[in-house]
């Protein structure tokens, strides 16, 4: 004789778990790109750009997920320029294999 055996997973307990997982990865991603970015604007400019990094859980399209996000601050425009070209040219730092 057999015996039926019924559960339900919790979708948002896994959903939190997966976030919590993900951050350090999403986290350590945006450091490198941000470290990318700093050695560079420090190669074109005597005075280069503030480069920050911020993580936090945040809602995109497909619901919460860990995000980061790398800001380039400047006094002026050119700093500005010189920070918003380096992350550009910097987003390939932060690929995971």
């Amino acid at each position: 004789m057999g015996r039926n055996e019924s559960f339900q997973l919790d979708v948002k307990g896994g959903q939190d778990v997966l976030q919590k997982m993900a951050a350090p990865l999403v986290k350590q991603s945006a450091e490198a790109i941000a470290a990318r970015a700093r050695g560079m604007a420090s190669s074109l400019s005597s005075n280069p750009p503030t480069i920050t990094v911020e993580t936090k859980v945040g809602t995109i399209k497909r619901g919460l997920r860990a995000i980061a996000t790398v800001k380039a601050e400047g006094s002026d425009a050119h700093e500005n320029y010189i920070g918003h070209k380096v992350l550009a040219k910097a987003k390939d730092a932060g690929r995971v294999n």
